[in-house]
């Protein structure tokens, strides 16, 4: 009953992960659709202002974003204190180094949008620009920063996520170019966007010399109209803003030493494991099968990253010294979907106890769904072959 209780925790938890990191990246998407609009004109961003940005400040979608935040980050804490090892791809080792700093990120925007809005302040792309490129550059260069880790770092979890999908494998090569083309027009309508600011100003400030310095000129000199964000309490902001970022990054660090931690403190059994016809390296019964590869070395197909979805980590077993743990109903909903035997289970969610266990690879180190129009016979069903 417990092992039923933990898993259906388990399957909420991975829900909850994904959805919640969805609604932020299409949260990110519509602020850079936004932005991209810079490369037309400040009054073309403005123009589209209510319908890609201002939205998320609604009453409705103002509260769920900041559920999904706060969500998504603890959950993603959660995943990396149940890691048993941070041995993995360089692109599982960025999507998970990203998202540890996705919120303190985050908070800049949230809070400085938050504080404008409850001042009745009128912050538009105009202002915004002004304000980035000319009275706070730094804090201009933080949102390009904010925006590049956070599409990153949502890329990276939504190509995972759909790799392990059959179905979408057709879709990945639309997708691909989509991915680098919307950043990298955002940032050509924030940088078109700021050249105008500042061309402006530099026109400004010509003429308010000019005047200056002119004797005959009966007219005051023109002074440059102060940014619109000046009547908000900056202060408050920026306080506020360093005590997340900064409190963020504390529940990081401590994530990391209690994962240390419940890692020293936890009882081990070593296990000889062999894999096809290499030769058997050792490993600890804390590891799965999969994460005992990685720490080896041992080049093993999965494509969603040891998520337990694709079902391409599946091995077949050919010997155990001690019983295995039951497969646990993420495992078996996906062993049942690609039709496996019963002696085959996933590497990434198969944890042996100890002893000697001897494993098959059903799929080859560098499979992809495309191979699959190309086999013959059924891999789950044929004599495996040993990975390069």
């Amino acid at each position: 009953m417990n092992r039923a209780k933990g898993t259906r925790s388990g399957l909420i938890v991975r829900t909850m992960r994904i959805w919640s990191g969805l609604f932020l990246l299409i949260f990110v998407t519509s602020h850079l659709l936004n932005l991209s609009l810079g490369v037309i004109s400040l009054e073309a961003m403005d123009a589209a202002r209510p319908y890609l940005s201002e939205i998320w400040a609604s009453l409705m979608l103002g509260p769920l974003l900041l559920s999904a935040l706060v969500i998504h980050f603890c959950l993603g804490l959660w995943a990396i204190y149940r890691r048993p090892t941070l041995r993995t791809n360089p692109q599982d080792l960025v999507q998970l180094l990203s998202g540890v700093i996705v919120v303190p990120l985050l908070a800049t925007h949230a809070i400085g949008v938050a504080s404008l809005k409850v001042n009745g302040v009128t912050f538009d792309y105009a202002a915004a620009t002004r304000f980035f490129w000319l009275a706070q550059p730094q804090i201009g260069l933080l949102q390009v920063v904010l925006l590049s880790v956070v599409w990153v770092h949502g890329c990276a979890g939504l190509f995972t996520w759909l790799r392990s999908k059959e179905s979408m494998r057709n879709m990945l090569g639309w997708i691909y170019p989509v991915a680098v083309a919307v950043p990298v027009l955002a940032l050509l309508g924030f940088a078109e966007a700021g050249r105008g600011v500042l061309v402006e100003a530099q026109a400004a400030q010509r003429a308010s010399a000019q005047a200056y310095t002119t004797p005959t000129a009966t007219a005051e000199a023109p002074q440059p109209a102060a940014p619109t964000v000046q009547r908000v309490a900056y202060q408050t902001v920026k306080t506020a803003t360093s005590q997340v970022i900064w409190w963020s990054l504390v529940l990081a660090a401590l994530t990391f030493i209690a994962r240390s931690v419940r890692l020293a403190l936890q009882p081990t059994q070593l296990v000889l494991l062999k894999h096809g016809d290499a030769q058997p390296i050792t490993t600890r019964s804390n590891l799965s099968v999969l994460d005992s590869f990685k720490q080896n070395h041992k080049p093993h197909a999965s494509l969603c990253e040891g998520r337990g979805r694709c079902g391409t980590c599946a091995v077949r077993i050919v010997s155990s010294e001690f019983p295995l743990p039951e497969p646990t109903a993420l495992e078996m909903k996906t062993l049942r979907r690609i039709g496996a035997a019963e002696d085959v289970r996933l590497a990434c969610q198969l944890t042996p106890s100890g002893g000697f266990l001897e494993v098959d690879p059903l799929y080859p180190a560098d499979y992809s769904f495309k191979d699959r129009d190309f086999e013959q016979p059924d891999p789950v069903t044929a004599p495996a072959e040993a990975p390069a």
